[in-house]
């Protein structure tokens, strides 16, 4: 083995330091919380189980086996107010990643 060929196995090898190792991507497991693409899944389930359940309130309403109209439109409201926070979200998440998009490296 020439020098150089030592030179690049020893550069490849970890260092019990850390030093010159590239930086592990943060998941899940990393931080022992849930991952953007999980929160963002569990965020859609609830503005649907809110779109679902108004339905539903609104359904028995119409039946007759739903008497009190308030919680009629307490649920309709939130299932409004859910949709309305996730499509900001999705504005905000667009906009940053256009920005992004528009900068120059």
């Amino acid at each position: 083995m020439t020098v150089n060929q030592l030179q690049r196995i020893r550069e490849a090898q970890p260092r019990a330091d850390g030093w010159g190792q590239l930086p592990q991507p943060r998941g899940s497991d990393a931080l022992g919380g849930p991952g953007f693409g999980n929160a963002l899944t569990d965020a859609i389930e609830s503005v649907d189980a809110a779109q679902k359940a108004a339905g539903d309130e609104v359904s028995a309403f119409v039946a007759g086996e739903q008497e009190n109209l308030h919680e009629v439109m307490i649920a309709m409201n939130q299932a409004e107010l859910h949709l309305q926070l996730m499509t900001e979200v999705r504005n905000r998440a667009l906009e940053t990643y256009q920005e992004l998009m528009r900068m120059q490296v």
